[in-house]
């Protein structure tokens, strides 16, 4: 009885030393993200897959999966056994309260013994990426002007004083002007139509992001002011989406992937044109961005083909204003857009302004 005790006993620590042994071995593990940007608060579907590609079992497999600040949950973490060519995939939703560029890098897998003795850590990359799109906003709700606009809030006005030519009819959405309702069509096709505008490509926007707050110094950054001027920014470029008006996108932020401060995105129209610009919105980070003055200058230099200039900022720098004047002087129409007034009228009366209604 005592030999077949100590034989169990052999089999069960040879069988141990396998399975720790080998564990690692033929074992994969796999971390997916089936979108690349969210909003703000939206459910993100992760699923993490384990798959033993060979003829030893796998008796106790723990997976602790990290996730960098503002996630809904710091870690996930689970436990499993693993069959011999098994493949266990775990799927659950996580959410990021914050906008910005937001990177998963880290899991942790622990691979214990069959008599759970001991364990053999590692770590396994997943140098996922999550973009949280800025906070969505009405544009119309959102900011108020200055001036002599006498309450004018219409983008269309910043374009081009009134429609070119009327070149068809499509179904009325609850966003357009009640004025614009093709009232004979209407009656004809027995719902509200409204009138299809053309602006032609000789009217295009160039949207000025300036992500600069204040002159280097030991004040904390700013961040709720720099994300409600992106999130404004981002207003404006679905408005000119929805108008059919082509736009391109020009900031002083730092640019991570070319590792240098500012980038550009070229008038467009479309779908993919917005997703992109919207992308960039979402990747702006807080940190080391150009001087805004020389943005300016530098967009006064290039001089596109676009007829009007929009400045989103968060607030207007003494330095700001002369390179603003110049840029007024270069552009048929300049549109200056702050979240805070501090010098906004200061500004040359041939620039339209406009301010948040936070701070109104």
């Amino acid at each position: 009885m005592i030999w077949y005790v100590l034989g169990l006993l052999a089999l069960t620590l040879i069988i141990n030393y396998l399975v720790l042994f080998f564990g690692y071995t033929d074992l994969t593990y796999s971390f997916g993200i089936e979108n690349k940007d969210y909003e703000i608060g939206q459910e993100i579907e992760v699923s993490s897959v384990v798959e033993n590609n060979k003829m030893l079992s796998v008796s106790f497999l723990k997976v602790e999966e990290h996730f960098p600040p503002h996630f809904s949950v710091p870690k996930n973490i689970y436990s499993m056994f693993i069959m011999p060519f098994q493949r266990v995939r775990r799927k659950y939703k996580v959410s990021v309260n914050k906008r910005g560029c937001h990177r998963i890098e880290l899991a942790n897998l622990e691979l214990g013994d069959f008599v759970g003795f001991r364990s053999e850590q590692r770590k396994m990359p997943i140098s996922q990426k999550v973009v949280v799109l800025p906070k969505k906003v009405e544009l119309s709700e959102s900011i108020v002007p200055l001036g002599a606009l006498g309450g004018d809030l219409s983008v269309r006005r910043w374009i081009i004083d009134d429609p070119l030519i009327t070149i068809g009819i499509r179904e009325y959405t609850g966003n357009e002007p009640q004025r614009f309702i093709h009232w004979p069509s209407s009656a004809k096709f027995g719902s509200l139509m409204v009138k299809k505008f053309d602006f032609t490509t000789d009217n295009s926007v160039l949207v000025i992001i300036n992500v600069e707050t204040m002159k280097p110094c030991w004040k904390a950054i700013e961040e709720e002011l720099i994300d409600e001027a992106v999130s404004l920014a981002r207003a404006t470029l679905e408005e000119f989406e929805s108008l059919s008006i082509p736009y391109g996108l020009v900031t002083n932020a730092y640019n991570e992937e070319a590792d240098a401060k500012g980038f550009i995105h070229h008038t467009g129209l479309g779908a993919a044109h917005l997703g992109t610009l919207l992308h960039a919105l979402g990747c702006i980070q807080f940190r080391n961005p150009g001087f805004f003055e020389n943005t300016l200058r530098d967009v006064r230099r290039m001089r596109g083909n676009y007829t009007t200039a929009v400045i989103i900022t968060p607030r207007i720098l003494e330095t700001y204003i002369e390179p603003l004047q110049l840029l007024a002087k270069a552009v048929p129409r300049t549109v200056v857009i702050a979240v805070e007034d501090e010098n906004l009228e200061g500004l040359n009366s041939s620039i339209i302004k406009y301010r948040s209604k936070k701070n109104a």
